[in-house]
């Protein structure tokens, strides 16, 4: 069991249904689009293997936004990346990646 946790934590069930500890109810990605929104920190753990899903689930909600509004990236920015990856310049998208990621995490949200 995780003990002094400062996050808040969502159990994954094997039928893919969100379950928030705290709260003793199912949610959606609706319900953890606005905890983010809100500056709450969460962790989903996968409850039959207990792996930590959380990444996989933030990707999967920014896909989401990525698709349902304003999109973020163009369609030849992703192209391009994918291109980059696959080609002999790919050693150059993973730092160029991780740079770009790393200012978003240095914002004080």
């Amino acid at each position: 069991m995780i003990e002094n946790k400062s996050f808040r934590l969502i159990r994954r069930y094997p039928n893919r249904r969100l379950y928030d500890v705290d709260l003793s109810k199912y949610i959606n990605f609706s319900d953890l689009y606005q905890l983010i929104l809100d500056g709450i920190e969460f962790k989903v753990i996968e409850e039959k293997t207990k792996e930590d899903q959380t990444k996989s689930i933030m990707l999967k909600i920014f896909f989401d936004l990525e698709l349902g509004g304003e999109p973020l990236f163009s369609d030849q920015f992703l192209k391009n990346i994918i291109i980059l990856n696959n080609s002999a310049g790919g050693y150059l998208v993973n730092p160029f990646l991780n740079s770009f990621t790393k200012y978003f995490d240095d914002i004080d949200t």
